[in-house]
């Protein structure tokens, strides 16, 4: 598990987590109604999660 670290330190790569589908999960910002949005995803399947935990 990733423990106790915030989303944009997870976003800078500081961590390497794999998902449950064997990828790699990165976190990508989209600017979108005024907002910084931060989602994960996985690079194997395209998958996407609010937290990197929920693709773990």
């Amino acid at each position: 598990m990733a423990g106790k670290v915030s989303k944009n330190a997870r976003r800078e790569g500081s961590q390497e987590l794999i998902s449950k589908w064997g990828g790699k999960i990165i976190m990508k910002s989209v600017f979108e109604n005024g907002r910084m949005r931060h989602f994960a995803v996985c690079e194997k399947t395209g998958n996407q999660g609010r937290k990197p935990r929920d693709l773990m």
